[in-house]
């Protein structure tokens, strides 16, 4: 007589279970494949509550994160005029992007993503073990490029805006005048300008006529900003591994600042276990300005 009621206990069990098991096997744990309004509700709650920066966030460095999915978090009110700017950029003519390198913004990724992912008519020849990459105009031996995956640190490493603008044409003209030499003795003659430029003894004077010879160009000076603090702390986490980047120039009017005019912050090779509180103590420390005209150009501020 008990069995009955024992009975109609256990089915509505099984049912349970079974609606259990099933529903695990359609949507498992961690599916996109199952949308709930409760789900969508607190999807939004998380969106709102992203719009600041966490810890956690002011400490990732993209320079390290270049495997992981990007993430767009719009914290600026820009215009769509502002961002879909066009330009006439001539690829087959005399054109040059020149991508200025500011550290700890991405922008290894960014400069990777410039001389592999773009479509081209031809794209840059980039071969394996080897750091640089050939971009080359359709048709010539000469770079659309100057980057540091294309043409390297050719003007120092992470060179500012003063050290691009007075070092790209010069560095281009040169590049450009050595192919037009070897062509004119393979040719077995000479040329007025290399004639030209033999009275120049000052390097300076011969770079500057180089630029007004063969570069009526266009320059297109690009580059990746990021949210300050961010970069700030970035470069601070970088330094403590031992970064020292010793290898900037910072050139200004055509020569390097002396140890007086930008002292170190840190005695020996390097700051490697800085503490926060001490990085931010130093007055010269290049995280707050990496160009140093303001001690050494001021006439040309």
């Amino acid at each position: 007589m008990n069995d009955k009621p024992n009975k109609l206990v256990l089915i509505p069990i099984l049912v349970i279970l079974f609606v259990m098991i099933g529903y695990q096997y359609i949507c498992p744990a961690g599916s996109q494949s199952c949308h709930f309004r409760t789900a969508d509700k607190l999807r939004g709650i998380g969106a709102l509550s992203t719009q600041y920066p966490t810890i956690d966030d002011l400490y990732r460095d993209p320079e390290l994160e270049e495997d992981s999915p990007p993430k767009f978090i719009s914290k600026f009110n820009f215009t769509e005029r502002d961002l879909m700017r066009h330009v006439d950029f001539n690829i087959k003519g005399d054109d040059v992007i020149v991508f200025l390198h500011i550290q700890k913004t991405g922008g290894t990724t960014f400069g990777r993503h410039l001389v592999r992912n773009i479509r081209l008519e031809q794209p840059c020849d980039c071969k394996l073990g080897q750091k640089k990459c050939n971009c080359h105009r359709p048709g010539k031996d000469e770079s659309w490029l100057f980057s540091r995956f294309s043409t390297g640190w050719s003007c120092g490493l992470h060179a500012d805006w003063t050290e691009l603008t007075s070092c790209v044409p010069v560095i281009m003209g040169k590049k450009q005048a050595q192919k037009r030499k070897r062509a004119q003795k393979r040719r077995g003659s000479d040329n007025e300008v290399y004639s030209a430029l033999r009275l120049f003894r000052s390097p300076q004077m011969s770079g500057r006529l180089l630029n007004c010879v063969y570069f009526f160009r266009n320059f297109y000076y690009i580059t990746m900003l990021r949210d300050p603090v961010s970069r700030y702390l970035s470069e601070w986490k970088h330094v403590q591994r031992g970064a020292t980047w010793k290898t900037s120039l910072h050139m200004c009017d055509g020569r390097a600042p002396t140890p007086d005019e930008l002292p170190a912050c840190y005695p020996g090779d390097d700051w490697s276990g800085v503490m926060l509180r001490d990085f931010m103590a130093c007055p010269h420390n290049l995280v707050f300005g990496d160009c140093v005209c303001g001690v050494l150009c001021r006439s040309n501020e």
